[in-house]
């Protein structure tokens, strides 16, 4: 049986804009007037209700009698057989009905929905990312012409859009005021429901004059509009805005940007104390290593709670156990200060967990876990389980590529090592190597909530043999590798699996040189778990650093969203799946990008050309103290040829 809402008055009154509301009291009702809201049974609820906010328990009281049958004048001044008071009083000394205190009293009704402002920049500064909107009117409960005049108005101006952004597209020197699709639609239906909302009586007029508007549009005025749109922020950004994401742009080939990427290496030596390896340990530190171990009877510190637990590798004789200590309790979730609410202590607040919101010291963790786990951090150590090697010579690696990997690190008997390996080619992103790989120890936890490899992916993975593609063509097949049948989850590629992690180094080096510049973020964890040592490295840790320095550093995915307003590591449903390790690489590769982009800017402005190809030092010289990140502060008179004259060609740049 369908519910009838009539007989209760819309709390929006007549500013209501919903689509065929539910409540009554709207001029276009046919029924006539709606009969007042029907009083609580207790006296609370009129003060309730004339505030404008009802209680949780009135609300529940008015649900339950939605079902009873709408109530007449007259029925209503007789006493109902329920005892509940009638809904109008006895009539005055004119005979005219009395309804009670409440009703007499105006109710507020909610805050009116946010018109949607006429702006013909909403679509390319909104701060939520863009709807996906086909072209097509949005409904609306009053509509000022019928459905055909509205969708061909829509389509006339998108036409005239296009026409002028696909001609800023052709003339490349303001790339960064290129519209997406999207972008287009979505300004249009903005607009468009502007004016059917706030000016419905004219609203045809307006939209023909809006189609014609962009109709006398050139170029040079297309550019001085979408110039005013822009927002100062961005005004001074050489890219093009994707809704509220930026995808970089440097006006260089591919093959420009590598040998580009020389300026922005990260020397690694005298980090040593940070993780980073740059030589591969002797022997005799090795051996050392080894002899500590032994020493050590397989005693370790737990990497997620810090008790002390003894490991064996092969398993313990007498029971087949791989650690002791029994289970470990944790919090997976990382530590951080809350913000501060109304009310509360002064001073910061106490540290809580991500993964379950409790304060720190309240508990010894919200997660069990069968095994206790630890990390070497050591790099001799590191090596007495597999040895470290120095990326060889390879004739067959293109000189004008860059790689950008990532790996996947799991618990075992030997610490973390690697089970996924995952190379991408830059600039262009595509993916040349995806493998998984079988660790050297046994497994104690494959860390599946951020590594996003789980048991399943290994056990029924096929084994990669020579002559097997690197990278899992994509199937329809690949929807049946998914974890569980929860809605919303993402299906997952079935890739293959290499014996050891000594194999997944012999492929990462088929692909690279020590000359290859090598992109990542937190690099030497990927390097220490695949062994490597590689002389060319661009690691965005330390591209992009911590205002306090190392130990401190700042997350990929805090980088994503800061510098191009992009989410990576996004969760897919009510299972989590991990981290993409081909997303994580590419999103490195895309901030080495935006710093190539701040530094090509820089140069420019030093009176850098490019002539047949090449890049051309201005007369003076290289510039190559010049390392300051913020090209927008940089100014005019600070930006000369050796001779102290402006460049002809920064002139022009500033012009843009």
């Amino acid at each position: 049986m369908s519910l009838s809402l009539k007989h209760i008055p819309c709390p929006a009154g007549q500013n209501c804009s919903a689509y065929m509301c539910l409540f009554g009291g709207h001029a276009a009702d046919s029924d006539g007037p709606a009969l007042s809201r029907p009083p609580s049974t207790t006296p609370s609820t009129d003060a309730t209700v004339s505030s404008g906010h009802e209680s949780d328990s009135s609300s529940s009281r008015k649900a339950a009698r939605l079902d009873s049958p709408r109530p007449t004048a007259s029925s209503s001044r007789a006493e109902p057989s329920s005892g509940r008071p009638p809904l109008l009083r006895e009539p005055d000394s004119r005979g005219s009905p009395v309804p009670p205190r409440s009703l007499q009293l105006p109710i507020t009704p909610p805050p009116k929905r946010r018109a949607v402002a006429v702006n013909a920049a909403s679509a390319s500064t909104s701060k939520e990312p863009l709807k996906q909107e086909s072209l097509n009117p949005r409904l609306l409960k009053h509509s000022p012409a019928s459905h055909e005049i509205r969708l061909k108005l829509v389509k006339l101006a998108y036409a005239e859009i296009k026409r002028l952004n696909e001609a800023l597209k052709r003339d490349g020197k303001h790339d960064r005021l290129v519209l997406s699709d999207q972008a287009i639609i979505t300004r249009i239906l903005n607009d468009e429901e502007s004016t059917a909302v706030g000016k419905p009586a004219v609203y045809t007029n307006i939209m023909k004059n809006y189609v014609m508007k962009y109709k006398r549009l050139q170029l040079a005025d297309w550019i001085r509009d979408r110039q005013k749109e822009m927002p100062e922020s961005k005004k001074r950004q050489h890219d093009v805005m994707q809704g509220d994401a930026l995808l970089v742009e440097t006006g260089l080939t591919p093959a420009q940007e590598v040998g580009l990427l020389q300026r922005l290496l990260t020397p690694i030596d005298g980090l040593a104390n940070h993780g980073y390896v740059a030589s591969p340990p002797t022997d005799a530190a090795i051996a050392a290593a080894r002899d500590g171990l032994a020493a050590a009877k397989g005693w370790e510190q737990c990497d997620r709670c810090s008790q002390r637990f003894q490991v064996f590798a092969g398993r313990r004789p007498e029971d087949g156990a791989l650690t002791s200590g029994g289970a470990c309790n944790f919090h997976w979730g990382k530590a951080y200060f809350p913000e501060k609410t109304a009310g509360s202590a002064g001073g910061k607040q106490p540290k809580r967990f991500l993964c379950c919101g409790e304060q720190m010291g309240d508990s010894a963790g919200c997660f069990t876990h069968p095994n206790h786990v630890f990390k070497v951090g050591s790099a001799s150590r590191l090596a007495a389980v597999l040895a470290f090697a120095a990326t060889p010579e390879n004739p067959a690696a293109p000189p004008d590529r860059a790689v950008c990997f990532d790996c996947e690190m799991g618990y075992t008997v030997h610490g973390m090592e690697l089970i996924r390996l995952t190379a991408t080619s830059w600039p262009d992103g595509a993916e040349i190597l995806d493998v998984l790989v079988r660790p050297l120890g046994e497994i104690l936890d494959l860390n599946s909530r951020f590594s996003g490899v789980w048991p399943d992916d290994l056990a029924r993975a096929a084994l990669w043999c020579p002559g097997d593609p690197l990278v899992p063509p994509t199937t329809d097949a690949d929807s049946s590798c998914s974890h569980g049948s929860e809605e919303g989850q993402v299906a997952k590629k079935r890739l293959q699996v290499v014996s050891s992690p000594a194999v997944a180094r012999t492929l990462l080096f088929s692909l690279i040189a020590p000359s290859t510049p090598l992109l990542g973020h937190g690099l030497e964890n990927d390097l220490n778990a695949v062994r490597v040592v590689h002389p060319t490295l661009i690691d965005t840790v330390l591209v992009f650093p911590h205002k306090a320095g190392l130990p401190f550093r700042l997350g990929l995915k805090g980088l994503m969203s800061t510098h191009l307003h992009r989410r990576i590591q996004v969760q897919h449903g009510p299972k989590m799946l991990g981290h993409d390790s081909a997303e994580d690489a590419r999103a490195a590769g895309e901030l080495v990008r935006f710093r190539l982009a701040r530094e090509w800017a820089d140069m420019k402005r030093a009176g850098w050309t490019v002539v047949d190809g090449a890049l051309v030092a201005p007369p003076g010289g290289d510039d190559d103290d010049d390392d300051d990140d913020d090209d927008d502060a940089a100014g005019p008179a600070n930006d000369s040829d050796g001779g102290g004259r402006l460049t002809e060609d920064f002139i022009e740049a500033a012009a843009e």
